[in-house]
């Protein structure tokens, strides 16, 4: 983060996709409406979002579970219309509208 420009989401998308390296979690749009869709936060603050979200999951997990949430959130899990009839998680999933 000390190269300007670069803040905590671009960092962690860095580190753990070019390094391996898992530093923390990239809260994107995608990760932040998930995030509180599926009630793993009530926070909107990215920052804050990746606190709850780092407590709750493996370190190992982080940026895998980021990628997941961002491909999610861009092909059935939308913003202004979610999928729920074709989500593969909609059991799951305390907001799905079915």
């Amino acid at each position: 983060m000390a190269l300007p420009g670069v803040g905590p989401k671009t960092a962690n998308v860095v580190l753990g996709n070019a390094f391996g390296r898992n530093e923390g979690i990239a809260v994107d749009t995608h990760v932040q409406r998930l995030s509180r869709r599926f009630f793993l936060t009530e926070e909107e603050d990215p920052e804050k979002i990746e606190r709850d979200l780092v407590a709750l999951l493996p370190r190992e997990e982080w940026t895998r579970f980021a990628l997941l949430l961002q491909d999610h959130g861009r092909k059935t899990c939308k913003a202004r219309k979610p999928e729920c009839a074709v989500c593969p998680v909609a059991d799951l999933c305390p907001s799905a509208e079915i």
